[in-house]
């Protein structure tokens, strides 16, 4: 059995380029149409699920999860998106074009691409509506600010401690920092190990956390971002700050410098994962068109450990 396409992904256009990659003119019909219902793989085949009446084969479910398929839903509703695909192209007569019968249901399905999703959809402009509320609701992205990670490891003071507590973790946070500041192209676990080291003994209790991008204006600790924007490099620690729940030490850890764009250039970036949603929109079209039937073997499906192709 041939690696179907991951439809999800578009994974036909690379399909669809190897045999032309352009839109191919309209078929022309010659000899009778060509079967394009699925074959059973080997005796042991099971029907996982039907399309209008055709078999979605097991074999082709557990194919995908051998080429790489995330998880067997996700291999299930790959084979059933071909199938239907399939269905769809021999609808529109591409099954009677002459080069198309020495093919394979791939070619079929393939062509289907090329001359109804490919072609309507080759720039950021063929995505209309879709793409301006995109661009509408990301549009602080075209003065996008300096974007900063961190990770910090921080020696904990509950409410109301006691004063050496309080003394003792900004101790155990000075120590860190006395170690490492003045190393780069450091890792989260390098300051977690100092941390637990220094804090051994002490009966603090030790945190730690990696933080998401954030720009010098977010609404969180002020201290905390201070010290953050205040480190000269990604891999270098910031000077110990006090936070609402103890003693920290920050590191940079990544993040996106600051960057002006235009809104063609975000348009640009926003396309391809905007195609790949626009092609599920198609694939939810053409069942809705067609008024296709899916029905899924649930019990069939679960047996497929057992069976194998």
């Amino acid at each position: 059995m041939r690696r179907l396409p991951s439809l999800s992904a578009l994974g036909l256009v690379a399909i669809a380029a190897a045999c032309g990659g352009s839109p191919s003119p309209t078929p022309v019909p010659s000899d009778p149409a060509a079967s394009i219902v699925a074959p059973r793989a080997t005796e042991t085949d099971v029907v996982v699920a039907e399309v209008n009446g055709r078999p979605v084969w097991g074999s082709c479910v557990s194919e995908q999860i051998t080429v790489g398929a995330a998880d067997r839903k996700t291999a299930l509703d790959q084979c059933i998106e071909f199938e239907l695909l399939a269905q769809a192209a021999e609808k529109r007569g591409l099954a009677s074009d002459a080069d198309v019968i020495q093919t394979t249901r791939t070619a079929l399905v393939s062509e289907l691409v090329a001359t109804e999703f490919e072609a309507r959809y080759q720039k950021p402009s063929d995505l209309g509506a879709t793409l301006d509320a995109v661009l509408a609701k990301n549009a602080w992205r075209m003065h996008r600010p300096e974007l900063r990670a961190s990770t910090y490891v921080r020696a904990m003071v509950p409410p109301n401690a006691a004063p050496e507590v309080e003394a003792a973790a900004k101790q155990i946070a000075e120590k860190v920092v006395a170690e490492l500041a003045g190393e780069p192209g450091l890792m989260p676990s390098h300051l977690k190990e100092a941390m637990d080291r220094h804090a051994k003994g002490t009966g603090i209790k030790i945190e730690t956390q990696d933080l998401a991008q954030v720009p010098a204006t977010a609404a969180f600790e002020a201290p905390y971002i201070d010290s953050l924007f205040g480190i000269a490099e990604v891999g270098r620690i910031g000077t110990p700050v006090r936070t609402t729940r103890g003693w920290d030490v920050i590191l940079w850890s990544g993040g996106l410098p600051a960057l002006e764009s235009t809104r063609e250039q975000l348009a640009l970036e926003a396309f391809p994962e905007l195609r790949r949603a626009q092609f599920s929109v198609w694939i939810g079209q053409l069942i809705k068109a067609g008024g296709i039937k899916i029905e899924v073997d649930q019990a069939t499906l679960s047996l497929l450990d057992e069976v194998g192709p």
